[in-house]
């Protein structure tokens, strides 16, 4: 999906537009039957609702932390002191009361605490309507590894992250906001993040299988996110390649097609198929498999590269890695070199050409990683080279006037309603910023942040 979205709607007039989520808001929505309402004001009741869950989460979550308190004071062996057990008896009481797993339970207790005990900026945010509980929990989960950890001036780091992510996380949907999130924690502490990756390497590397319903059962691999990206993306184009030489009346979806390349690899044939095989790659072939030129597109801070900083890196397709990971997948690489300041004759551009050349097209999916739509979070590896606004409407072939743009969202356009459109100045360098009005009417101005979001630059001291 876009970077972030902003809804951009002219007001309906109705009353709950205003309204501060709670027991006033909930009597009036009460009073409305949605499907009563012209097309943009249901879409506004809609994300009345939405505040209003989110005021009720933190009533809830208030709850569990005042139940947890109270069976720590009823359990305390002692002034002062605590017992071990105490976690697993506050699960007991929750669980009994709400019917659910003693897991369950605790987990419920440990996502209230965040919001009202430890980080009570992110309740009252959720409270007010300004951020929802998907947000919130991807600010919290992403900064508690910094808890407990604090600056030369006795600053917390968990609560400098989660003020440095309260500035636009209204904006981000959950995935968005956890690569933002991951940017900013191992800015924080670059060092830690380095022994976390190594640790995780270490502890949760392995393989893994278990059973699902059906007949059916996963086979899971853990490991460094390199490596994993660099395999789904040779099993995708082994895939490819079996489809395409496959038999006339093998229907195989494309995962299926994928599950068949992984067994190849190991020399196996899924269950009741015939063996499916690559040119040069036979039972009795000499010749090894034909090679998969696979990219891993990693984007890294020249500052970084240099030994000058710390600043992260970011992997397609995964987020975040720390600088020395980043350094070290740079010493083995090929670089393509993207210049991000209008220096020189970057900006490229095609004229009246109606479809990009293939340069051209390789920057804009360089540039930007999703497709633009504010729902949509196909590859730009996977979408089209898009006129924003249309080609016919007087889009320019060129990098400010174009975006990658997933195929269902390029072609469908119009039987789907959606329309886009421009609004006001925008940076003449950099990617369209376009406004996208929803078949009921609705405006979402969307933005795309820098290949690198840089919150914090981590100098060395």
């Amino acid at each position: 999906m876009a970077d972030g979205w902003r809804d951009t709607s002219d007001p309906t007039g109705f009353p709950w537009e205003s309204m501060a989520p709670g027991p006033r808001l909930a009597q009036v929505l009460s009073e409305f039957p949605p499907d009563s309402l012209p097309d943009d004001a249901r879409v506004s009741y809609l994300r009345a609702t939405e505040r209003l869950a989110g005021w009720v989460h933190i009533v809830q979550a208030r709850a569990l932390v005042a139940v947890a308190q109270a069976v720590e004071a009823a359990t305390q062996p002692g002034p002062g002191m605590a017992d071990s057990h105490q976690a697993t008896w506050i699960a007991d009481e929750v669980a009994a009361a709400l019917h659910i797993a003693p897991r369950t339970a605790s987990a419920r207790v440990n996502a209230g605490s965040a919001v009202v005990t430890d980080w009570p900026v992110l309740g009252e945010r959720i409270a007010a309507g300004s951020l929802t509980v998907a947000q919130a929990r991807a600010i919290y989960e992403g900064v508690a590894v910094l808890s407990g950890f604090v600056d030369a001036e006795g600053n917390d780091l968990s609560d400098l992250a989660v003020k440095d992510c309260l500035r636009f996380a209204a904006d981000l949907p959950p995935a968005r906001l956890r690569e933002r999130v991951g940017r900013i924690v191992a800015a924080l502490d670059p060092q830690a993040a380095t022994r976390r990756r190594q640790k995780a390497e270490l502890d949760l590397t392995d393989v893994s299988l278990w059973a699902e319903p059906d007949g059916m059962a996963c086979l899971a691999a853990r490991g460094p996110s390199v490596d994993a990206i660099a395999m789904r993306e040779i099993i995708d184009a082994r895939a490819k390649q079996l489809r395409k030489r496959a038999v006339d009346g093998d229907d195989r979806t494309l995962g299926q097609w994928r599950h068949a390349a992984l067994m190849a690899a190991f020399g196996l044939v899924p269950i009741g198929r015939e063996p499916a095989e690559l040119p040069g790659v036979g039972h009795d072939s000499p010749t090894p498999p034909r090679p998969i030129d696979v990219q891993v597109r990693v984007t890294v801070p020249l500052t970084t590269l240099l030994d000058l900083t710390d600043a992260s890196g970011e992997v397609e397709g995964y987020g975040t890695i720390d600088a020395d990971l980043a350094r070290a997948l740079a010493a083995d690489a090929d670089w393509i070199r993207w210049v991000t300041d209008p220096v020189g004759d970057y900006l490229l551009d095609e004229g009246k050409r109606r479809y990009p050349g293939t340069r051209l097209a390789r920057f804009l999916r360089s540039r930007e990683p999703r497709c633009k739509h504010p729902s949509c979070g196909v590859r730009s590896a996977n979408a089209d080279a898009d006129h924003l606004p249309p080609f016919a409407e007087g889009g320019r072939t060129s990098a400010a006037g174009m975006s990658p743009t997933c195929p269902r969202h390029n072609r469908g356009r119009t039987a789907s309603g959606w329309q886009v459109h421009e609004e006001g100045p925008r940076d003449p360098y950099g990617p369209p910023d376009p406004t996208w009005t929803s078949p009921l009417g609705r405006r979402y101005q969307t933005h795309v942040s820098p290949a690198i979001a840089l919150d914090r630059i981590p100098l060395r001291t």
